[in-house]
């Protein structure tokens, strides 16, 4: 993989190549860096025509080339996406903002206003693109870059290009720009709204499929038993039993027909190994991932080549998620790739394990591909693992599979490397500059109410606290100067810190949208005063005016989402229009520009912590899920390594025994038949076996009576095998989805395990299930019970909150030491399919 990218002060920021399949993500990133880069177009096309018709100044040639390199820098931040960097596209993103504005600020002060909202756009950007340590640098920087743009707004004089350019000019750009920057920071929390609701929808979908997936996979093996090796089994058990009758009648027949059971016993012997195989290959487990995709690539009819640099061995559920991933890809291009076709395979691990799959064949569309049932399962698996997955399939250009399994992941999963990460040191600094100042923040809200009040009563109280202030300032100036117009500021301070008080306590005790609203009136309403009394409080005000589009993305739905985003656009326009046309009340001087850049600092900290707290829900509401998805992946694989084991030390081993018995007794007819009769009774009683413990395995791995007589039947049979005493009682139930009938069939199967376990000897077994609008159960059992949170944290109990989650049920659990357990699931409105 290549691995380029913005080396500096920031270099510590810029991360591993990481991607989705169908990329939606990284899409909507490089339309926004479009957006920005159409931004800088306009905005150099008005300078030159500015400096061309009339400004002379050489100022704005420098402004100019300003603007040039930022889009120079926009422009390889889509080169990155295209080469699946995103991390790295974010931050030079964030470096060609931050660097832009400081220096244009510098020459020109009035962008003050223009460009406060530049700098917290990056941040606002890489909520969905970082993880929490990357992101605390990403915030550490922010507030660093926006000291820094303040204060040479506030401190600097600029070059003379404000004096030199008409008022009219100057009042176009920013009444052009702000509400421009503004949208900007509108989209993309827009974007962090719609990725916080679409993300945990795609994990539910995702969790369904792995489980509806590793439920297909079950009745295939089953199948696969049954009608192969299972079939040739019952044959040559009757082929033993024919051969021990001829023994005694027509004794010619035996040594021809031990011949044709010997081979029926080596196929029926190869044919388990080959379904072992493919449940679960020996090379993986012995050895690796490379050793089995190379076993893989031998046998592929298309001339396929593994490349691998710095692999190691990794933990199972990585491993065999991975293997089958390219396994799947292989399947696919040997199906439809073309005879012709040439595959590479390419695993890498460097700071993260990532691999390529490429054919050379005909392509097709990404829709078709992303439709297709394959690719779903691929991107489900890697996901399941903390991996992403993307496509590339032009038609005509072949196939190519992008997968990415980030360091995180691996040491999550106990995989340790050592890394040199470039830019470390720095990216430790800003994330410590980040905490000290969220530290800070949190310890003003602990005085506050709880979350997520407690970020809108934060708010309130911090407008409180300045209209306090420009109150008790503007009386005592009246004292010295008795100016009316300190008086009418002093009201209306006192009016404000009025309605604000009324407004917390209304918060206090109304519903969250209700004071979501009510906070973002308040925060447009203050906004726009402020700026009119004070037109250079307006980067301040800008800041203030997008808290509330921030506040609202992990907490409004759709719709009042898109009221609140269109409110903040119109009230961005309002608050620079007042600062551009209002004589304010005539306060200035070096005292102002302090209160300006404490204000600016103040408002973005506050915005910065606000897209911290998205940054959080869109992780909190995702990880549970993720966590569900990758314990499903795993059990899967549990299963898949124990009937491996089980058809390799069993049915397998006694098939291999059974052939070698047919050929000794095949040769013992010749030399001493006395012998054979007592073989060929051996050998039936091991084939018998042989049958049992085949039929029995397919039974455990999906059970025939449940796919035909539905979930009734195969419990009544699951309690009969039961050690304890158990029963099954039934109403109003019929036939449902195969998927609801499997899932609620393996959950009760798995309680009922639990409960011979654990309950006790004593115990009695309970299970009711009942139809109507919807599938329910009670599982009840009078053992010795235990404490709920014993019971919550096992294994088994987990198994069964994830597969009813999986299908939209829930379980709940009761359950004391010594009053035995009860556990109810609910599955609302489930089809039926019986008529």
């Amino acid at each position: 993989m290549e691995r380029r990218g913005a080396r500096g002060v920031l270099a510590g920021l810029w991360g591993t190549e990481t991607i989705e399949m169908g990329a939606p993500e990284w899409e909507r990133l490089r339309t926004y860096i479009l957006a920005d880069l159409a931004g800088v177009a306009v905005a150099t096309g008005w300078l030159v025509a500015l400096r061309a018709g009339v400004v002379r100044n050489d100022w704005l040639i420098a402004i100019v080339a300003l603007l040039l390199v930022m889009a120079a820098f926009l422009l390889r931040a889509i080169h990155l996406i295209h080469r699946y960097r995103r991390f790295a596209a974010v931050v030079v993103f964030a470096v060609s903002n931050w660097v832009v504005a400081v220096a244009v600020t510098a020459m020109v002060p009035f962008a003050l206003a223009t460009l406060t909202l530049a700098v917290l756009l990056p941040v606002l950007v890489a909520v969905q693109h970082m993880n929490h340590a990357r992101l605390s640098a990403m915030l550490g920087a922010t507030m660093l870059a926006g000291t820094a743009l303040v204060a040479a707004g506030s401190l600097l004089g600029g070059v003379g290009l404000e004096q030199a350019a008409p008022p009219a000019v100057t009042h176009a750009l920013a009444i052009v720009f702000v509400p421009f920057i503004t949208i900007l920071v509108s989209l993309a929390a827009w974007q962090n709204h719609v990725m916080l609701v679409a993300r945990a929808e795609a994990l539910q979908e995702s969790r369904a499929r792995l489980v509806a997936t590793a439920d297909r996979e079950r009745c295939q093996i089953e199948r696969s038993l049954r009608d192969g090796a299972q079939c040739r089994l019952d044959a040559a058990a009757a082929q033993s039993r024919v051969a021990r009758r001829l023994l005694a009648t027509d004794p010619g027949q035996v040594g021809p027909l031990l011949g044709r059971l010997s081979d029926a016993l080596q196929e029926a012997s190869a044919e388990l190994r080959n379904l072992a195989h493919g449940i679960y290959p020996p090379q993986l487990a012995q050895y690796g991932l490379e050793t089995a995709l190379r076993a893989a690539a031998q046998h592929s009819p298309l001339p396929t080549t593994v490349r691998a640099s710095g692999l190691g061995r990794y933990p199972p559920e990585i491993e065999i998620n991975i293997y089958f991933c390219l396994l799947e890809a292989l399947q696919n291009a040997i199906k439809h790739a073309g005879d012709r076709a040439r595959v590479t395979i390419s695993l890498l691990d460097r700071n993260g394990l990532s691999f390529d799959f490429h054919d050379t064949g005909p392509g097709s569309t990404s829709d078709l591909l992303h439709a297709g049932e394959d690719v779903t399962t691929m991107n489900d698996r890697l996901g399941a693992i903390g991996g992403t997955l993307t496509i590339d399939t032009p038609p005509g250009g072949g196939l190519h599979l992008h997968g990415h399994l980030p360091r995180a992941a691996l040491e999550s999963a106990g995989v340790r490397r050592p890394v040199r990460e470039p830019g470390a040191a720095m990216r430790t600094f800003l994330q410590r500059v980040w905490d000290v100042i969220a530290r800070l923040y949190v310890g003003l809200q602990r005085r506050t109410d709880p979350h997520p009040h407690r970020y809108i009563t934060t708010g309130l109280w911090a407008i409180l606290g300045v209209a306090l202030i420009a109150g008790t300032g503007a009386v005592a100036d009246f004292a010295g100067s008795r100016a009316a117009w300190l008086l009418v500021l002093a009201g209306g301070c006192l009016a404000v810190a009025l309605i604000i008080v009324g407004t917390l306590r209304v918060v206090r005790r109304g519903r969250l949208e209700r004071a979501i609203g009510i906070s973002a009136a308040v925060t447009w309403c203050y906004a726009l005063a402020l700026t009119a009394m004070l037109p250079a409080a307006l980067p301040y005000a800008t800041l203030m005016t997008v808290s509330p589009v921030l506040l609202s993305v992990a907490y409004l739905p759709r719709r009042r989402f898109k009221a609140v985003m269109a409110c903040t656009i119109g009230t961005a326009a309002a608050v620079t229009l007042a600062a551009r046309f209002s004589p304010g009340v005539g306060l200035g001087g070096p005292a102002v520009d302090v209160l300006v850049i404490v204000l600016v600092v103040l408002g973005l900290t506050r915005a910065s912590f606000l897209a911290w707290q998205n940054h959080v829900m869109l992780v909190a509401r995702a990880e549970a899920l993720q966590e569900s998805r990758a314990r499903l992946v795993a059990a899967a694989d549990r299963e898949r390594r124990q009937i491996e084991r089980d058809l390799h030390d069993g049915a397998q081993q006694r098939l291999v025994a059974a052939a070698v018995q047919s050929r000794v007794a095949q040769r013992l007819l010749a030399t001493d038949p006395e012998q054979v009769g007592p073989l060929l009774a051996q050998l039936c009683g091991d084939l018998r076996e042989a049958e049992s413990e085949l039929r029995d395995l397919a039974h455990g791995i999906y059970p025939r009576q449940l796919a035909e007589h539905g979930l009734e039947t195969a419990l009544r049979a699951a309690a009969r095998h039961s050690p304890l005493p158990a029963t099954v009682r039934a109403s109003g139930l019929g036939r449902y989805p195969p998927e609801i009938e499997t899932n609620v069939y393996f959950c009760l199967l798995e309680a009922l395990q639990n409960a011979n376990k654990h309950a006790g000897e004593g115990a009695g077994i309970t299970i009711a299930l009942s139809g109507g609008d919807g599938l329910s159960f009670d599982f009840r059992d009078t053992g010795r019970g235990s404490r709920p949170d014993l019971v919550r944290s096992g294994y088994g109990i987990t198994n069964m909150y994830d597969r009813l989650g999986a299908i939209g049920g829930t379980l709940t659990i009761d359950t004391s030491p010594g009053a035995g357990l009860r556990l109810h699931g609910d599955i609302p409105d489930v089809p039926r399919i019986d008529g």
